[in-house]
C-alpha cells in the first residue's frame, strides 16, 4: 500500500481491528483508530479515538480528512435469545452505526468504505455445494440478520456517490487471541479430556488471522474491490477431529478422542436444547473464496491445520 494513505479503523482494540491497525501502520498508513475505552497496549504510531459509535452524534468528525473507513465495529453476541429487545440491541449496534458512519462519509469525501460482515448472511451450513458470493441470503440469527441490514444501509447510502462500498464476509478467525468458539475449542483442546469427536470428520472453511488482514487491505486499496463484495475463507476446510487433533499435536498431547455415532450425538445434543452446538462441531460451512483469489489475487492460507499446530504449540508453552 503507498505511503500516507489515510484510514480510519473502527473496533481497533479487537483482536482483528488491532491486528489490522499494526499492519496498516507496517505499510506506512495513517490510521486513525476508535475505540470504546482506553486501550492498555496501544499500538505504536496509531491515533486512537475514544468514542462510542453506538451514541455517537458527529460521525462527520471521525471521518473527516480520511481517505478510508475499515469499520469492524460490531456487537456479536446478545442477550435474551430472540427476543425483541435483543433485535434492537443487535440494530442499534450493528445496523445505525454503519449506516450514520457511511453517511459522513460521503458527505466528506471518503473514497471507500470497508464493511466486516459474516459468512452468517447465508446461513450456518452449506450443503452439496460451497457457500460463495452468489448464495442465497438466509441469514438465522440475529447477528447475521443485523450485519445483513448493515450491508443494505452502507449500500443505499454510498449509492449514486463517490464513495465507493466493498464488503467482506468472512468464516470463523483463528488466531493465537481468537475469541469466541475458537477460543472455546481451544480450552477444550487444552484440557486433555477424553472428547466424543473421533467421527466428527464435517467439514468448516475458516481463515486466517493473517490472510483476513491481507485481504482488507486489498479491499481498501485496489480499485477491482470497488462495489464488491467477497466471502473470506482459507482454501481447504477441515473437520473438528481434525482441529482437535492438530491442537492437542501442537500442545504436545495425546488426541484421546472416542467414537460415538453421529446420530447420537445430534438426538443428545437437542434434547440438552444445544442444536446450535452440534452444528457447530458436527454440521458442514464450506465456503468458496475464489472471487477474491482471482480478482484481487489474494494469498489466503492453503492448509490451515499446519498454523493450528502452532498456535496449539504456542498455547502449550504458557
Amino acid at each position: 500500500m503507498v505511503d500516507a494513505k489515510r484510514v480510519l479503523v473502527t473496533g481497533a482494540s479487537g483482536f482483528i481491528g488491532r491486528a489490522l491497525c499494526e499492519h496498516l501502520v507496517a505499510k506506512g498508513c495513517y490510521v486513525r483508530a476508535v475505540v470504546r475505552s482506553r486501550v492498555e497496549r496501544p499500538v505504536e504510531g496509531v491515533c486512537y479515538v475514544q468514542c462510542d459509535i453506538e451514541r455517537s452524534t458527529d460521525y462527520r468528525a471521525l471521518v473527516e480528512g480520511m481517505d478510508f473507513v475499515a469499520h469492524l465495529a460490531a456487537r456479536a453476541h446478545g442477550k435474551g435469545g430472540r427476543s425483541r429487545q435483543t433485535l434492537e440491541a443487535f440494530t442499534d449496534c450493528n445496523v445505525l452505526p454503519t449506516q450514520h458512519l457511511a453517511e459522513a462519509s460521503v458527505i466528506e469525501g471518503v473514497k471507500r468504505f470497508l464493511f466486516l460482515s459474516s459468512i452468517g448472511v447465508h446461513g450456518d451450513h452449506s450443503e452439496v455445494e460451497p457457500l460463495s458470493e452468489r448464495s442465497p441470503l438466509t441469514p438465522r440469527a440475529y447477528y447475521a440478520e443485523s450485519k445483513l441490514q448493515a450491508e443494505q444501509a452502507l449500500r443505499t447510502a454510498v449509492s449514486g456517490t463517490g464513495t465507493s462500498f466493498s464488503i467482506i464476509r468472512p468464516v470463523l478467525v483463528y488466531a493465537d487471541d481468537a475469541p469466541g468458539n475458537f477460543s472455546k475449542l481451544v480450552r477444550i483442546s487444552a484440557s486433555g479430556l477424553p472428547l466424543p469427536l473421533r467421527w466428527a470428520n464435517n467439514k468448516r472453511s475458516l481463515v486466517s488471522l493473517r490472510s483476513l488482514v491481507d485481504l482488507i487491505e486489498l479491499c481498501i486499496e485496489r480499485v477491482e474491490a470497488a462495489d464488491e463484495i467477497y466471502v473470506a475463507a482459507d482454501r481447504n476446510p477441515v473437520s473438528t477431529r481434525e482441529l482437535v487433533m492438530a491442537l492437542r499435536e501442537g500442545m504436545g498431547q495425546r488426541a484421546r478422542l472416542f467414537p460415538v455415532p453421529v446420530s447420537w450425538m445430534r438426538q443428545g445434543l437437542a434434547l440438552l436444547g444445544r442444536k446450535s452446538i452440534y452444528q457447530q462441531l458436527f454440521g458442514d460451512l464450506v465456503v468458496d473464496s475464489g472471487k477474491a483469489v482471482r480478482e484481487l489475487g489474494w494469498l489466503n492460507e492453503e492448509n490451515p491445520l499446519n498454523e493450528i499446530r502452532l498456535i496449539g504449540l504456542r498455547k502449550g508453552r504458557k
